[in-house]
């Protein structure tokens, strides 16, 4: 297999990413060989353009599955039922040094999850119909330096590249350098659940230390549950406080879907 070449800021393929991520999530994923880091380093050289200002003051918001509830009462102090509350400050800030395995972090190591709308940060914890979901207001202290992540949704590499890899031109820098930033795009904002292996998140993980390393405040990529929505990961957690919280009731879903490959057919019994 060629190697990336990050001195000429080139790809050795539109399938880079694909491979880099075949590696690190089955057979290196601590100490790499020449080829993972030259894949690395041309990712860093290649990012052009993508530079996005998140100003102080911005309003993003976070949810997490379930609420708290508190009694209420009347006016002689007498207890009348309870009603429902978002959960507090501490419970929808991210765990310090207790962090679970996420798209753009390892576990222990803590970064926080928001979305640009109320409706793309519930979507992101995958609730039910019926289901109480906390979600609180964040607001952004400084202005930070984001990645966008968001130019390649709902792309196919295989499209940008075409039938060209099967011909006997070579592909061009340029047009092997859009399909893996295609692929890094769509791998960030693959949906995530519980039953996900770990394995799954190896690949963003890496490239999400190398864009914090490279001198970023946060990631920003499109959320799979709303064309409006984009979610964003703050490196670190301090760089946003909570505004407040309020309970929502997940009163309906939509569901959308498509074929995502062949048929596979039985034998036909005889007679």
């Amino acid at each position: 297999m060629e190697q990336d070449d990050p001195t000429a800021g080139e790809f050795a393929s539109w399938l880079s990413y694909q491979w880099f991520a075949r590696s690190v999530r089955h057979r290196r994923r601590y100490v790499w060989t020449d080829d993972e880091n030259a894949f690395l380093a041309a990712v860093r050289a290649t990012i052009h353009d993508r530079d996005v200002e998140l100003p102080e003051g911005m309003i993003l918001f976070r949810a997490q599955r379930g609420i708290d509830w508190r009694t209420r009462t009347d006016s002689e102090d007498n207890e009348i039922g309870e009603e429902p509350i978002g959960y507090g400050a501490l419970r929808m800030m991210p765990r310090i040094d207790q962090a679970t395995e996420g798209r753009a972090n390892p576990a222990g190591i803590s970064v926080l999850y928001l979305g640009t709308t109320t409706r793309s940060a519930i979507s992101e914890v995958r609730p039910w119909i019926g289901a109480w979901v906390s979600v609180a207001q964040f607001k952004i202290r400084r202005s930070l330096k984001a990645l966008d992540l968001s130019r390649g949704h709902g792309r196919s590499s295989f499209s940008e590249v075409g039938f060209h890899h099967l011909g006997t031109e070579p592909l061009n820098r340029e047009r092997k350098e859009k399909a893996v930033w295609i692929d890094i795009d769509n791998a960030f904002s693959r949906p995530v659940t519980l039953s996900d292996d770990a394995a799954d998140y190896v690949p963003t993980q890496i490239l999400s230390e190398l864009f914090r390393d490279a001198g970023y405040d946060a990631i920003v990529y499109k959320s799979q549950f709303g064309e409006e929505g984009f979610n964003i990961v703050l490196f670190n957690p301090n760089d946003a406080y909570i505004l407040n919280c309020a309970p929502y009731e997940v009163t309906g879903l939509e569901l959308s879907f498509k074929q995502s490959g062949d048929h596979w057919f039985t034998k036909q019994p005889e007679g």
